[in-house]
């Protein structure tokens, strides 16, 4: 049994004594890092969900093209869901002699269930509130494009069918806009009571009723089970997955860049304690061998060790989980851009998970140094000799490694790149090991090498193990930095690239072909910058190799939301912007997006079979094309070849990008073609980016976490020799080595070691950010040729300072004394 104020006061010295210290704050940071990462992890995916549940209206919508069945109601009554209903027509508006076609939305309160309405009371948008509820009987709120067409002001009367309405307030922000974009007209709001007295709807009339509800996700997805039997093809089933692409691919690497700090961060913490574990147990092998004198079995050595070194851990973690959560309302405030009403709940999840991570972490990386005391004889209290223990290590690393893979694993959720990772670690200490006994061993036996400089090479290759320890442990920190902060330049460059300050912000759609030339003209009148103009007709996939999509696809028809509608079809003689060509050969046949390709299980050479007014027009799959959904222009998941569709109905698209101060524009654009609709999407971008540029800002938070572990990591690398290299000082000095000469050897061993792990951790870096760039986060690889170069010699440089620095503590400032 161990006493424990004995044990509390051997804690106490060894604290005191600085023994423990380095490994405390290894420990410290990373958890630290561990836990800000898990707790930001569920920030984003939390905020992230409530944001896309605001850009729905409800946590899940339900759009109908008939009536939906009361029963379905009563069912979602019973699981004690909030609801609300919407029905959407198009009918056209009228004032005086003015007349437009308008989609009309008749709700009810409340409405959104999520997020809100934001209404002005003015034209110059100078009385701005939001609400939750539908106008108020006998009134309307329109958009702003409807102002201009029918010529009307706050409070004029308008009518629609047989109804007159006052329109009270202007729509600046509506959730609930899912489904095509490219078939929004101008739209209006009106109590859901006023829809009888309009007499626009009758039998056979085209409505599209929507029902928003929200709620538990346990019996949100109680409901969806209980109906999806009962949806047909005319019914779509929107969740927070089902909102912008932009949005929701980038959210998709934003987890996967904050999957894969997670995993460097355990890379590491490993690391840290594998060093400091390696220092804690060198030091201690007189200690070891005074107690073995005093009768001290093997077990209760290692069970005292270990327990203060398990204590310390448990205290540095717990303190480090807390700093984790102190910084939540920072990563809070952060991320309110995303969605500023909503508050995160508070969670012990991330605390247990970063707690027991760093205990396994803790466990497997310093049982491997701890065993080697074991062996420890009484007989080195006369002489030291440095114990082996070379099978308890191996068994320790492989146990540190599995653990680490499997650790890995669980934060990821996946195994390639787990073992990408963990392999190219694995590479890595082998190239060190390999390369040190062949290169170095060649470089301290060359002649032709200054004397200064060989006698670093000569003492790096002499003392081959502690050198391949240090350059193994400075070489994996600055791999997992460098991995991390490659890839952070990358998405943000992407994200930067994605949206620049003039991305497009309206869509023009429903252009006829003999409009196209005036009003390219008119955008050059006005320079504003636009994208290309493309054709669409309308059509619905019906075939995949002449059988029906439900017959192959079966179940999972309805869940590939492009089987549930009309897709835009167009054509182009050159491959789009923001279009890459990933198989085949461009303008042959049917080009389809990749992602849609897979939904389907199509490939090169399939027919796919489309329903286009009342003929059915197929075609072979000739090329894959991958698109950037993030770029905010027009992008079509089939594009035909030039000439197939030429006997169809068409009307045009196009995007462009107008400053704030020039919204006047479309007010002239839109009387003179009063036919064309525009799509303000300006308010979705200014979201967008503004997720971006909070998740930046967390990003970098991850990164600072890192660096603080790497320098901690380094400095532990740097002590682990300071034993040997303080004799060895002592040595030259009394052989009558000038200090001068003493200090440019120093150097040059630091320098090489220094360069050597930076060069390898660069070259590592690049191959695990090649991997996951092209294969997790859909990223163009990047080659960072000034990161290769420059990296080793700002390596090198630091890691002489920091040696001189260690020196001068350790054992120099005490000579001085």
């Amino acid at each position: 049994m161990l006493a424990l104020p004995a044990f509390f006061r051997s804690f106490i010295r060894e604290w005191k004594s600085g023994e423990l210290s380095l490994l405390a704050f290894a420990l410290f940071f990373s958890m630290a890092c561990v836990s800000a990462l898990n707790n930001l992890g569920e920030l984003i995916n939390y905020q992230l969900d409530r944001q896309a549940a605001q850009l729905l209206g409800a946590d899940r919508q339900l759009s109908s093209a008939m009536v939906l069945k009361k029963e379905w109601f009563t069912k979602a009554s019973s699981l004690g869901l909030r609801q609300s209903e919407a029905q959407s027509f198009l009918s056209m508006v009228s004032h005086g002699e003015n007349l437009q076609l308008a989609q009309v939305k008749a709700i009810q309160t409340p409405y959104p269930l999520n997020g809100h309405l934001t209404i002005s009371k003015s034209i110059d948008n100078s009385q701005v509130f939001t609400s939750n509820s539908a106008p108020s009987a006998g009134h309307i709120w329109m958009g702003w494009r409807l102002f201009s067409t029918l010529a009307v002001q706050i409070g004029d009367t308008v009518q629609i069918g047989a109804a007159e309405f006052v329109v009270d307030g202007i729509i600046l922000e509506e959730p609930g806009q899912v489904g095509d974009w490219f078939n929004i007209s101008p739209h209006i709001l009106m109590n859901q009571s006023d829809i009888d007295k309009t007499t626009v709807i009758q039998t056979g009339s085209n409505i599209r009723y929507q029902w928003l509800i929200s709620g538990e996700p346990i019996l949100l997805e109680q409901l969806y089970e209980y109906l999806r039997p009962q949806l047909n093809e005319q019914q779509q089933w929107f969740d927070s997955k089902s909102g912008n692409r932009a949005v929701e691919r980038n959210t998709s690497r934003t987890l996967a860049y904050l999957n894969l700090g997670t995993l460097m961060s355990l890379v590491l913490a490993g690391v840290a304690i594998s060093m400091a574990s390696l220092r804690f147990s060198q030091r201690h092998q007189q200690h070891v061998a005074v107690l073995r004198c005093f009768g001290a079995s093997q077990k209760h050595i290692l069970t005292w060790y270990f327990l203060s070194i398990l204590f310390l851990g448990s205290l540095a973690s717990i303190l480090g989980i807390i700093l984790g959560y102190v910084l939540q309302p920072l990563l809070v405030s952060w991320l309110r851009g995303i969605t500023p009403e909503t508050q995160a709940p508070f969670s012990l999840r991330p605390a247990f998970l970063s707690f027991a991570t760093g205990i396994l972490i803790l466990g497997a990386f310093s049982l491997t140094h701890l065993l080697k005391l074991k062996n420890v004889s009484p007989a080195s209290i006369f002489r030291r000799q440095s114990t082996q223990a070379q099978g308890s290590m191996l068994e320790g690393y492989i146990l540190a490694f599995i653990l680490s893979a499997g650790l890995a694993y669980l934060y990821t959720r996946s195994w390639s790149v787990t073992l990408v990772v963990v392999l190219c670690c694995l590479f890595f200490i082998l190239l060190v090991i390999f390369s040190l006994y062949v290169g170095f061993g060649l470089l301290a036996s060359a002649k032709q090498i200054h004397l200064n400089w060989r006698f670093g090479f000569i003492s790096i290759s002499r003392n081959l193990g502690n050198s391949a320890l240090q350059i193994i442990g400075m070489g994996l920190a600055l791999t997992a930095l460098l991995s991390l902060f490659l890839l952070r330049t990358q998405l943000l460059s992407d994200w930067q690239r994605q949206l620049p300050a003039d991305a497009v912000n309206y869509f023009l759609i429903n252009i006829e072909a003999q409009q196209i030339p005036p009003l390219q003209q008119l955008l050059k009148q006005h320079a504003i910058k636009s994208a290309a103009i493309y054709p669409m007709v309308r059509g619905r996939l019906i075939r995949i190799n002449e059988q029906p999509v439900e017959q192959v696809l079966g179940d999972k028809t309805q869940e590939i939301n492009a089987l549930q509608r009309e897709l835009n079809l167009s054509w182009t003689e050159a491959l789009p912007d923001e279009n890459r060509l990933v198989a085949g050969q461009w303008n042959s046949g049917i080009s389809i997006e990749e992602d849609l390709a897979n939904r389907l299980g199509v490939q090169i050479g399939d027919q796919l079979g489309f329903r286009i007014a009342d003929q059915i027009i197929s075609g072979k799959i000739s090329s894959i094309r991958r698109l950037n959904w993030s770029s905010f222009k027009p992008n079509f998941f089939i594009l035909f070849k030039p000439g197939v569709l030429d006997s169809f109905p068409k009307t045009y698209i196009t995007s462009l990008y107008l400053p704030p101060e020039n919204r006047e524009f479309l007010m002239s654009l839109v009387k003179q073609f009063p036919n064309i609709t525009v799509i303000d999407i300006a308010t979705t971008l200014e979201r967008v980016r503004s997720i971006f540029d909070n998740v930046g800002k967390a990003i970098s938070l991850i990164s600072f976490f890192g660096l603080l572990t790497g320098l901690i990591i380094t400095a532990l690398a740097m002590l682990s020799q300071s034993g040997s290299k303080k004799q060895e000082t002592w040595l030259l000095k009394t052989l009558g080595m000038r200090r001068k000469q003493l200090l440019w050897i120093k150097s040059s061993e630091a320098f090489f070691t220094g360069f050597y792990a930076g060069l390898l951790a660069v070259c590592t870096a690049i191959a695990i950010n090649f991997y996951v760039a092209n294969n997790i986060l859909g990223l163009s690889f990047i080659m960072p040729w000034r990161y290769l170069f420059g990296v080793p010699f700002v390596v090198a440089v630091f890691t002489v300072l920091l040696n001189h620095a260690v020196s001068y503590w350790q054992y120099e400032r005490r000579t001085a004394n």
